[in-house]
């Protein structure tokens, strides 16, 4: 899906988790990549174990992003507030006629903008951070949400608070990872950028359906002992590439 020039500027991955895998229980995860007149953007997203159609939520919200950010980034930079409503929005027609509260879903995105500019966003649990060389930032610190349930669109009488940063003109060698819940909470803070530098060194040299083979091989041989949850990660940098739909 998708045009524009032939190399990509991202990649990633997503598994299913060994407590899914035993349960027979379907990948809650999803990610898509993709680029076009505005640029290029990744999208993340971890679907709520406790709703019953978490799954749906999470793949749509990847395509509601893409249509929020063709609508309104192909000639200007978005208005992020303005974005994130149409994303939302375009959630729930993705929907159709379910009820989004069974869909509920957190979902991160990272926007390599034409203009040179990259935005990030944020609902909900996950990872992002982004810099150059030894600079890595994490765009959220702490938990959102209420009680033990992280924050997430579709919940019952609740907007979704949505982290961001517009970095107007990011240094040379940019780079910007999302990981779901499943990868972020076994990275320490101090190892973030060492992991992305291990990400950029060893895989992205790779031709695309080697390194996605080994990517899913690593995901699904983490080394924490007794993981259990689904793990979905990509490596995000300021370069223009072809779509890729996961």
């Amino acid at each position: 899906m998708g045009t524009g020039p032939t190399t990509r500027t991202w990649f990633g991955a997503s598994v299913c988790g060994p407590a899914h895998r035993r349960h027979h229980v379907a990948k809650q995860d999803a990610w898509w990549g993709i680029a076009g007149r505005f640029g290029s953007l990744v999208v993340v997203a971890d679907g709520l174990g406790s709703r019953p159609h978490s799954r749906l939520g999470a793949v749509a919200v990847c395509r509601a992003a893409h249509r929020a950010v063709r609508g309104l980034a192909d000639h200007e930079v978005p208005d992020p507030s303005r974005l994130f409503a149409r994303i939302e929005t375009n959630w729930c027609v993705e929907l159709a006629h379910r009820d989004p509260a069974e869909c509920s879903t957190t979902v991160m995105l990272s926007l390599i903008h034409r203009s040179g500019g990259v935005l990030v966003g944020q609902v909900g649990d996950g990872l992002i951070a982004f810099g150059s060389g030894h600079a890595t930032e994490r765009l959220v610190t702490e938990r959102a949400g209420f009680g033990n349930e992280t924050d997430a669109l579709g919940l019952p009488g609740r907007r979704p608070l949505w982290r961001s940063r517009w970095l107007p003109s990011p240094p040379s060698g940019f780079r910007v990872l999302l990981a779901t819940d499943g990868v972020a909470d076994d990275l320490r803070p101090e190892s973030i950028g060492q992991f992305i530098d291990h990400l950029e060194q060893e895989f992205r040299p790779l031709p695309p359906p080697e390194r996605h083979r080994r990517l899913v091989a690593e995901l699904r041989a983490w080394p924490t002992p007794g993981h259990f949850d689904d793990k979905t990660l990509a490596l995000h940098w300021t370069n223009r590439g072809v779509s890729a739909c996961h």
